[in-house]
């Protein structure tokens, strides 16, 4: 099972990890980026930059990391002067830009690196509940390949173009997230073991009500829908009906809920002819 927790330093990633970072400009990213790098460095673990740079801005950022002219030589780092594909729905360049961190891995792995380690930045505007829900569909999309292959990644994000709403949102979706941004031990992150599936935890109230419902609708959705529930320690109503409206908009692909909490088990039970395409499945 991912780990999943709060974190107030660039530092102590592993395997699977995916991390939401917020900065407040260049140096701030810096600050984050190069601890993130060195500690990769001691761990033995190929290295990779990408962010919407020339390749010489790339490499000032790194400027302050331990080494890294020689990391350049040697090909343990490479940068990658391409903006991450967030915010984008879909499309061949999603999954081109997928395809080129998995090839990464695999080839890190390959040639005796523990993982790939990807630090990729982001500087764009995202406001409103149409700006998350694309951004939030590219994470859960990235998330999905982190949870199932050698790579630990960190996002990193200008936070004074990030209105709070979206940050929220943001964080929801990335199982490792600054407590400052977003604090409740609440998220919905990939399964690392079952193709579409996902791992709901925390307290879903009215704290995280509107976060819940931007990344249901984010969702990809190809075939059925499963949906882990065993760290799930509280639903309230509004967060069953975005369950069930999840279903209704999926259909005729199903939603399979997997050890649902007992208040949920409840109130689908009272409403079950409106959710005909959701299954419950106990342990």
């Amino acid at each position: 099972m991912r780990r999943s927790s709060t974190l107030t330093a660039p530092v102590g990633y592993g395997w699977h990890d995916h991390a939401c970072w917020f900065h407040e400009g260049r140096r701030s990213w810096i600050e984050a980026l190069v601890p993130f790098f060195a500690e990769g460095v001691e761990r033995n673990e190929r290295l990779l930059y990408v962010a919407d740079k020339t390749e010489a801005e790339l490499a000032e950022d790194l400027a302050g990391l331990p080494g890294r002219d020689e990391l350049l030589r040697s090909g343990q780092l490479a940068l990658l002067p391409s903006a991450p594909v967030r915010g984008v729905l879909g499309g061949p360049a999603v999954a081109a830009q997928l395809d080129s961190v998995r090839t990464a891995a695999d080839d890190a792995v390959a040639a005796g690196y523990r993982c790939l380690r990807l630090a990729a930045e982001s500087a764009q505007w995202i406001r409103g509940r149409e700006g998350a829900h694309r951004f939030v569909h590219s994470e859960l999309v990235m998330d999905e390949l982190v949870a199932r292959s050698p790579v630990l990644l960190l996002c990193g994000y200008d936070g004074r173009l990030v209105d709070p709403a979206a940050a929220a949102a943001m964080s929801f979706v990335h199982p490792i997230r600054q407590r400052r941004v977003f604090g409740v031990e609440t998220g919905l992150y990939a399964d690392a073991d079952v193709a579409d599936a996902w791992r709901l935890r925390g307290e879903l109230d009215l704290a995280s009500r509107e976060v819940f419902g931007i990344a249901l609708d984010a969702l990809p959705v190809r075939r059925e829908l499963h949906l882990y529930l065993e760290e799930l320690t509280f639903i309230d109503v509004a967060g069953v009906h975005a369950l069930a409206d999840l279903a209704k908009r999926v259909a005729p692909t199903r939603v399979v809920l997997h050890d649902p909490p007992r208040a949920l088990t409840r109130i689908l039970a009272l409403s079950r002819r409106d959710t005909p395409k959701m299954r419950l499945v106990h342990a």
